[in-house]
């Protein structure tokens, strides 16, 4: 009988420890992620650099609005076309870490560029934004 309450008794003791040690390791660490891989938006800019940023799932909200103000910069120079443009605004609707602000900003500054893809533009956002809905609900 005692056997018993000294086997229950270390039993709940070991379980404690681990416990503690999982709470410790995987919970409360505060090491910073490392990037999936670091994207130099300075050298050798193009539409599948902004591409890349997008598409990284560590890009913060700061880097994605370096991208999006590198690209208006060099906009004469890239020369995006329509299908691009479309690309570009659903993979910032869909980006976690995304604002309404940014993705808004960017539509508009497209609008200003090419006035004529109003709507077209709209839907991108939309489609984006839509997809968006779904992936948080699974």
């Amino acid at each position: 009988m005692e056997t018993n309450f000294i086997f229950i008794g270390g039993s709940f003791v070991v379980v404690v420890i681990l416990f503690i040690f999982a709470l410790f390791k995987f919970v409360l660490s505060n090491k910073p992620k490392e990037r999936e891989y670091n994207i130099d938006i300075q050298d050798s800019f193009s539409i599948d650099t902004v591409r890349m940023v997008l598409d990284s799932t560590q890009s913060t909200l700061e880097d994605l609005q370096s991208a999006i103000d590198k690209l208006f910069e060099e906009y004469d120079a890239l020369n995006p076309n329509k299908q691009e443009i479309k690309s570009i605004l659903i993979a910032l609707s869909l980006h976690k870490n995304a604002q309404k602000d940014i993705i808004i900003d960017t539509q508009k500054r497209f609008q200003e560029k090419h006035p004529e893809l109003e709507m077209e533009l709209e839907r991108a956002v939309k489609k984006g934004l839509d997809s968006r809905g779904i992936r948080r609900r699974n």
